[in-house]
């Protein structure tokens, strides 16, 4: 079967046989990382005995009923794709939040639809809807959590801790992103204005069992790093992210109240 080209100018770009191998290797590639051929590839559903294998690992998921959360720029097409390799059925409900555009259905997964890469009010609502589900059904330890994690996950998935404004994350957001940090500095100062980043999430839906599928765009796929690793033990404190402000002298551009939040925090 020809499958449709990845690349929309595959055409203009295919002037010579050896354009055209690279071509071909080139979208090889990407076909292998979508999200359908990695979901595919490590998650089997045994419906006989309600049993989800993820690679190496067996889940009796038997005893309760079966949640999604999540969020990243890939996370609707995961969501897609464990919906597909699951069945609808099994999914009591569910939330994803992934950038505009995407043109996604996923069953009980509802799809939302939030900013990026600067945070915005419809990633807010989203991250509280997604929280919600907890309490609105009861979730409890019999229950399973499955997280669907990608890039993109820090913006789309945003919940100021309290003090902290959503205008103010915003303005941090973009004075990090044009400072010249790298992800891991950039994330590690979100991570502490945050109510769900840095392993928080996961706590929030204790004492379910959390499962976390994640697709990595960190160089080394530091768990910590990607999206800010919301259901991930969080490595870095509040000395640290104070740390990278002062490297990259911001300070003095940071809204008052995260920096009176980073030093109370750095204080305990």
């Amino acid at each position: 079967m020809k499958l449709d080209p990845i690349i929309n100018n595959r055409d203009l770009l295919a002037t010579s046989v050896m354009r055209e191998q690279a071509l071909d290797i080139i979208e090889a590639g990407i076909r292998a990382v979508l999200p359908a051929a990695v979901m595919g590839a490590s998650l089997r559903f045994e419906p006989r005995y309600h049993r989800l294998i993820i690679n190496d690992y067996s889940f009796d998921l038997s005893k309760g009923r079966l949640f999604v959360v999540g969020g990243g720029k890939a996370s609707a097409a995961m969501a897609e794709s464990l919906c597909r390799i699951v069945g609808p059925d099994s999914i009591q409900a569910g939330m994803v939040v992934t950038k505009y555009g995407a043109q996604v259905s996923a069953g009980k997964i509802a799809v939302r639809l939030a900013g990026h890469p600067v945070p915005d009010l419809n990633g807010v609502e989203a991250v509280q809807s997604m929280i919600g589900l907890k309490r609105e059904h009861s979730i409890s330890e019999n229950d399973t959590v499955i997280c669907l994690i990608s890039g993109g996950g820090s913006a789309l998935m945003p919940c100021p801790a309290e003090g902290i404004s959503l205008d103010e994350k915003q303005q941090v957001t973009a004075i990090l992103l044009e400072c010249g940090a790298n992800i891991s500095e950039i994330n590690c100062v979100r991570k502490h204005l945050s109510c769900t980043k840095g392993g928080r999430l996961a706590r929030i839906f204790a004492p379910a069992t959390v499962i976390s599928l994640i697709l990595s765009d960190v160089i080394g796929n530091d768990l910590s790093v990607i999206a800010s690793g919301p259901t991930y033990p969080d490595p870095t404190t509040f000395s640290d992210a104070l740390a990278v402000i002062s490297r990259y002298e911001l300070a003095a551009r940071m809204p008052q109240r995260v920096m009176s939040f980073k030093k109370e925090g750095a204080a305990g």
